[in-house]
């Protein structure tokens, strides 16, 4: 029996300036995405800029408290007994 997903997707209504419009027309034109598409890639990518983000904010807490500031100091860090 194959499963089907129902309710997958839900209408929104959103009001943009006719610049915005005509901006994401073009390029999501160029793209070959219809408008649900290109504005749900937006949306992920937002996800995952802000995912990296954290991330690299993690990074620099963590090169920060073992006082790291080169590649050498990942090595040394890495291999010290």
């Amino acid at each position: 029996m194959k499963n089907i997903q129902r309710n997958t997707t839900t209408v929104m209504s959103v009001s943009l300036p006719r610049n915005a419009i005509n901006n994401m027309e073009e390029v999501r034109k160029s793209t070959g995405q219809s408008r649900s598409a290109f504005i749900a890639s937006l949306i992920q990518k937002a996800a995952e800029d802000k995912r990296l983000e954290r991330i690299y904010k993690r990074g620099e807490k963590t090169a920060k408290d073992f006082k790291i500031t080169s590649e050498d100091d990942i090595d040394r860090i890495l291999h010290e007994p």
